[in-house]
């Protein structure tokens, strides 16, 4: 019995389109995939270093992330989605006789965008629980007050010019001597995500907690013990 004919493959013809950033970063281009139609990349998450879009070198131990949304005749568009500071960068801010304030919480923009924010705040010496326990609070009111009240854009820019993490380090230097605060990162997450999994919204509290700066505690200093003469 013959056998049937084989029916023919029409091999689609590929192209490489563009994908491009948001306005923030006057839609430079991200890279170029080679696909059959744009529609293809929607969804799809590229990563590149804040160097290549900054043009500054010291921004190159950051991450940002984005997700391709729209297509357009010169590409495919996207939103930013997220920022990361790498593991190893962080990990060099840290020092001997330190101590590290470290926190995740969601806090929602004033124009309704869901953020995942993760701080880090890094002392200039050791400090007891008490004043870290008060400037854990401090640094999530202030963090939860300023995003509730900016934009989302407006937020990316201020972390990504490091505004944001200066006016938190300036804060907290009210109770303590503050080596380093930086954003570890932040992410963008969906509506249908947040009731999905049950997450707790951090709400912005009406007034940042007061203080004294009086009582400002000064980094433990090592004590040296004093060698006996020799002959």
């Amino acid at each position: 019995m013959a056998k049937p004919a084989a029916k023919a493959v029409i091999a689609k013809k590929k192209i490489w389109v563009p994908i491009k950033a948001t306005k923030l970063f006057s839609e430079q281009v991200l890279g170029e995939s080679f696909v059959e139609a744009p529609e293809q990349l929607m969804g799809r998450v590229a990563s590149v270093s804040l160097m290549i879009l900054t043009g500054d070198p010291q921004k190159q131990t950051v991450s940002v992330s984005f997700k391709v949304t729209g297509v357009t005749k010169e590409g495919v568009t996207t939103e930013l989605i997220g920022y990361k500071l790498l593991p190893a960068a962080a990990k060099k801010l840290m020092r001997r006789k330190r101590d590290k304030i470290e926190d995740s919480f969601i806090v929602v923009t004033k124009d309704g965008k869901i953020i995942r924010i993760k701080p880090l705040v890094i002392t200039r010496g050791s400090t007891t629980g008490s004043v870290m326990a008060t400037m854990r609070r401090l640094e999530r009111a202030y963090v939860a007050k300023v995003i509730s009240t900016s934009d989302f854009d407006a937020i990316v820019t201020d972390i990504v010019t490091k505004k944001f993490q200066h006016g938190l380090g300036m804060l907290l230097r009210h109770l303590y001597p503050i080596g380093a605060c930086e954003i570890r990162q932040f992410e963008l997450i969906a509506p249908e995500k947040v009731k999905e999994l049950g997450l707790k919204i951090t709400l912005p509290p009406e007034k940042l907690p007061e203080f004294k700066t009086s009582k400002k505690e000064e980094p433990k200093q090592e004590q040296k013990t004093e060698q006996p003469a020799t002959a």
